[in-house]
């Protein structure tokens, strides 16, 4: 948990590094800040969003939704252009054998049911044009809990741990 303490720590202070190369972008890019709040449909791969995501961003804030169930806030440095962001996100999902088909393994043991949790921290650039096109890139670390079951038994065991979760996905504000 320390570890996640200080990358999240990481990410928030480089937010606030490049205060005055961010100044100097130019303002093509930029747009209206009349129609804020803003929403964002998303499709790829995201932490924040999952595969499929909804965002409403008002100012520099976003919460957005996601599936797989997944919930996310996120802060932009500069909301209505190309801008770096950083954020949180949770979520989590169970998957029966009865509805895919499919055994899970941990440990050699095969179980029929699966619950998992996660939360993660991550930071990301997004790329945005004034048509409403945007392309955002992102990595996090997430820290997920997975318990395995068997309907059929008694049988169960965790698992849970670490690791990074790189992302890109394209995204139509309006």
């Amino acid at each position: 948990m320390r570890f996640v303490i200080n990358v999240s720590c990481l990410f928030v202070m480089s937010t606030s590094c490049f205060a005055q190369e961010l100044d100097a972008v130019t303002t093509e890019n930029i747009l209206s800040n009349e129609n804020d709040p803003y929403f964002n449909v998303t499709i790829g791969i995201s932490p924040f969003t999952g595969v499929l995501g909804f965002e409403a961003q008002k100012k520099n804030h976003s919460v957005s939704i996601g599936l797989p169930d997944r919930i996310s806030y996120r802060y932009y440095s500069n909301p209505y252009q190309d801008t770096k962001f950083w954020g949180l996100y949770l979520g989590g999902y169970s998957l029966s054998e009865s509805d895919t088909n499919k055994k899970y393994s941990l440990n050699g043991v095969n179980y029929s049911d699966v619950e998992r949790s996660y939360i993660g921290v991550g930071a990301g650039y997004r790329w945005q044009w004034p048509s409403g096109w945007n392309v955002s890139a992102s990595i996090a670390i997430e820290y997920f809990d997975e318990k395995y079951s068997d309907a059929t038994s008694t049988l169960s065991d965790t698992d849970s741990g670490l690791f990074p979760f790189p992302g890109i996905n394209v995204g139509f504000k309006f």
